[in-house]
């Protein structure tokens, strides 16, 4: 993956460029410190909350049933460290790298690589929290009366780790090989041209029931806004990185233009998607016609097999698109 910093101007939020193995390039605004610490501060008022509920709970236990107080503390001891422990890492895994404190911030995990983390990724960085923490300080700076107990963390390592990674990942970052990203992402519209009508003729022959990732929908976004600038040859070379594996999926003629596919999609997903719901939608068997060329005459119920592109000089159509971009551009 090549990993570039763009907007150096701004000293706490960076946007990362990554470049996929497809050619792909993603845009990434990180999110810094000061961005990350009000998500923080809402999970732990969340797990505050969560262990107080479950306190409350073990009370009304001891008092409804002949249940001994050693057991419900070391009930309360184990739903503590459930929550302090395992909060990150299932919401991290199952949400998409999200807590509610990250949604409600609107910042997001990812791996280094641009792709989704997994639990592997969660575990290795929230594990790593409390070395994050470091080093901590006791509550007697608070008072002289009180307990000798080392539990206020001051963030030292964490703020080091990230002022020396570019990407501002902390020493859990670091180690599960994930960075924190703005999630704060709209889709600016434009003016669409689609004057080559085998576009929305080939959206017809999509499988009904595919729904595409957000990987693959900004992929196809970011092809279809930059495809007018890029070479014929070169533009055909990138689209079949991604078209390959869909047309083996649809179950499309091997010699299907891999540009005519990429519109093709790009037009149902962004220009007429609300025409392509399992109600509504009218699905024809799969393309498999030796000949490439539509049919003279056609039925009412007949969708015609649309033109492929299998030349440069056909391969040309006019795109003008929406273009994925943020306030705080998209971890």
């Amino acid at each position: 993956m090549d990993f570039e910093s763009l907007n150096a101007k701004n000293a706490i939020d960076l946007t990362a460029v990554i470049t996929t193995p497809e050619n792909i390039q993603f845009e990434y605004r990180i999110a810094g410190p000061f961005r990350r610490l009000p998500a923080l501060l809402i999970d732990f008022v969340i797990r505050i909350i969560g262990f107080s509920l479950l306190v409350f709970a073990f009370s009304i236990m001891g008092v409804s049933f002949p249940v001994s107080i050693s057991v419900l503390v070391m009930a309360g001891f184990l739903a503590y460290f459930a929550l302090d422990w395992f909060y990150g890492i299932l919401f991290e895994t199952y949400w998409n790298g999200q807590t509610p404190g990250k949604w409600l911030t609107k910042i997001r995990v990812i791996s280094t690589d641009g792709r989704p983390i997994n639990a592997y990724h969660a575990t290795i960085r929230n594990f790593l929290r409390f070395a994050d923490f470091a080093p901590m300080v006791s509550f007697e700076v608070f008072s002289a009366d009180a307990p000798p107990y080392y539990g206020i963390p001051t963030f030292l390592v964490s703020l080091i780790c990230m002022t020396i990674t570019s990407r501002f990942q902390r020493l859990g970052d670091i180690a599960a090989g994930t960075m924190v990203i703005v999630n704060d992402r709209t889709w600016i519209t434009s003016n669409v041209k689609l004057e080559d009508p085998r576009v929305a003729s080939l959206s017809e022959y999509i499988p009904a029931n595919f729904r595409m990732s957000s990987t693959l929908a900004k992929a196809i976004a970011l092809y279809a806004e930059r495809r007018a600038r890029i070479p014929i040859a070169r533009r055909l070379e990138l689209a079949s990185h991604l078209a390959r594996p869909l047309l083996k999926q649809f179950d499309f003629r091997e010699d299907t233009s891999p540009d005519l596919l990429l519109c093709a999609l790009y037009y149902r997903e962004f220009v007429a998607k609300e025409a392509f719901t399992e109600k509504n939608r009218f699905t024809p068997p799969p393309p498999k016609l030796a000949d490439p060329l539509p049919p003279t005459a056609t039925s009412s119920s007949q969708i015609s097999l649309p033109p492929l592109l299998n030349t440069p000089a056909e391969s040309n159509a006019v795109l003008s698109v929406p273009i994925s971009s943020s306030k705080e551009t998209q971890s």
